[in-house]
């Protein structure tokens, strides 16, 4: 990338330097950004940033010892996802601090936003519950939250696919303002696993919930293409404008045979990356790199944002479990945040808070 920059152009690096690096070497925005708390703005740096923003740099944010990194580096300390008071915002801090006491506070204190609820390994009821029901009632009834939705799960978005699908008949406008409605309805509710193998990772959980989803008769199928799967693309695909991270919903859609007869057809309804929010409806034989995504890894979440994030601990700890990963999980949730531990809330999350991903490129010796 630095290679191909032109000498007059401005790079400009944006993100998040808590959250997960790539599975490469360093991390880059971490190292970059790891005296960004402190500000450690030069003298000249604060007045002409009051200068040509208007903005009040306060004292404790001046270092006449600030190095030439830190006058490039600007950390937002506001989040406009959720409030910094929230249980998602207080349970997101004490993750990211490292602190166990604190993280054990913000359960107890009762946040409205917050729930957990233990998995077992020789039953799927709770599971159940939660995918399909949001585990609502493990929310605390003692506060109302106005102008909320309560929090969902995967019945909520596919009772749109099920109960409002247009007639065979109707025009393509009727299908594309289902198909908003439909991605907007999935968007409530997602669960982020920490694992892609095993019972408890991806690979095992989407097979699991796409049969607990049929027993309930909200898909008609828990196998191939039916009507409200989910898919995550994986790969970038140039020829049908998809890309890397892009989610889909499978939906009935109708399709006019050579003798002219309409029957229903299926086609995987995704919303342009165009920013004008249109429908792109795209054949199921032609994604060659896509997955069922009733479960999602927290990598693969990285940039998205649901109302009611539900994140999945395994009963055992690996590698993978570190302080940035449940980080990242948490800071998915606009409205609600869930956390489901198979053997309970203390089995690996304690432990898991308090190992960090520690690679270094040395980078910010070189700059």
């Amino acid at each position: 990338l630095l290679a191909a920059l032109p000498e007059s152009a401005r790079l400009i690096l944006l993100g998040d330097k808590d959250q997960l690096a790539s599975v490469e070497a360093g991390a880059l925005l971490s190292e970059l950004c790891q005296r960004a708390r402190g500000g450690h703005y030069l003298p000249q740096t604060r007045d002409w940033l009051q200068s040509v923003t208007g903005e009040q740099i306060p004292d404790a944010l001046v270092d006449p010892q600030g190095t030439a990194i830190d006058q490039a580096v600007v950390m937002l300390r506001h989040s406009y996802r959720f409030d910094a008071q929230s249980g998602i915002g207080q349970l997101a801090e004490a993750v990211n601090d490292g602190d166990v006491k604190a993280l054990k506070q913000v359960w107890k204190h009762g946040y409205a936003d917050l729930a957990q609820l233990t998995l077992s390994a020789d039953d799927d009821a709770a599971l159940r519950d939660w995918v399909i029901n949001g585990a609502a009632g493990q929310f605390p009834a003692t506060q109302s939250r106005e102008g909320i939705s309560p929090p969902a799960g995967y019945r909520h978005y596919l009772t749109v696919v099920n109960n409002e699908r247009p007639a065979v008949d109707e025009p393509p406008e009727s299908f594309n303002r289902w198909a908003t409605k439909v991605l907007l309805a999935y968007s409530q509710f997602q669960l982020l696993c920490a694992l892609r193998g095993g019972r408890w990772g991806v690979e095992g959980l989407n097979l699991r919930i796409a049969e607990l989803l049929y027993k309930e008769k909200l898909i008609p199928a828990s196998v191939g293409w039916y009507p409200g799967r989910p898919v995550l693309v994986t790969r970038n695909d140039y020829g049908q404008r998809l890309m890397n991270g892009d989610i889909g919903i499978t939906l009935p859609y109708p399709q006019t045979l050579a003798e002219g007869t309409t029957v229903w057809g299926m086609r995987v309804a995704f919303l342009s990356g165009d920013g004008t929010q249109s429908i792109r409806w795209v054949m199921p034989g032609r994604l060659q790199a896509v997955e069922t995504v009733f479960a999602m890894t927290v990598h693969k979440s990285q940039g998205s944002e649901f109302t009611h994030t539900a994140l999945l601990l395994p009963e055992n700890l690996s590698p993978i479990l570190t302080r940035e990963l449940i980080y990242t999980g948490i800071t998915r949730a606009r409205h609600w945040f869930s956390l489901g531990c198979v053997g309970g809330v203390n089995a690996v999350l304690p432990e898991a808070v308090q190992r960090r991903v520690l690679r270094a490129s040395g980078l910010i010796e070189t700059v």
